[in-house]
């Protein structure tokens, strides 16, 4: 999921998820921040992680199975996991970089951010809140950053692994 959440990204600035403007903007977000390095308050860098959203109420999973009534049929389920896209900015254009991100996440065609999401089975929740600016404290110094969440919908199909067998010929019982 998080290569696709990059290739996403990248498509909102128009970058190539192969190119080293996308690597030197975008970056996964480090696990354990107080030890990850801190980029110059003049550059522009966006941090991202995607985590399971255990606020989200689970709903039960709907029965799609394409024949019911077949002999030996395997079903399967599909269910939308929800998840939480998680953005942080940094640089003197964090503010820009956000609303540019929420903007331009929805934008649908070929090689857009929607369509590079619905081919991997995700789908961004609409009307996400305005980006939060902060000022955050490096040493004496004050750095930009914009907080901004995504609420996101993955599609998840499960099939169990027996199978079901439907009776075809009742058995006969002779009564006498």
């Amino acid at each position: 999921m998080n290569s696709t959440i990059y290739a996403a990204l990248c498509a909102c600035f128009g970058l190539s998820p192969s190119s080293s403007d996308a690597s030197i903007l975008i970056r996964e977000a480090y696990q354990d921040p107080e030890n990850a390095p801190q980029p110059p308050r003049s550059a522009d860098v966006i941090y991202y992680s995607v985590e399971p959203d255990i606020a989200a109420e689970e709903s039960p999973p709907p029965y799609n199975a394409a024949n019911p009534t077949q002999s030996a049929h395997t079903p399967t389920v599909s269910t939308y996991a929800a998840w939480v896209l998680h953005l942080i900015c940094y640089g003197p254009h964090a503010l820009q970089n956000a609303q540019k991100i929420r903007a331009f996440i929805y934008i649908d065609g070929a090689n857009m951010p929607r369509c590079i999401l619905r081919k991997a089975g995700i789908r961004p929740i609409s009307d996400p809140p305005e980006p939060l600016l902060l000022h955050e404290p490096e040493g004496s110094l004050w750095r930009l950053r914009c907080d901004l969440t995504i609420q996101l919908r993955a599609e998840e199909t499960q099939q169990h692994t027996s199978r079901r067998n439907a009776v075809t010929v009742p058995p006969a019982i002779i009564l006498r």
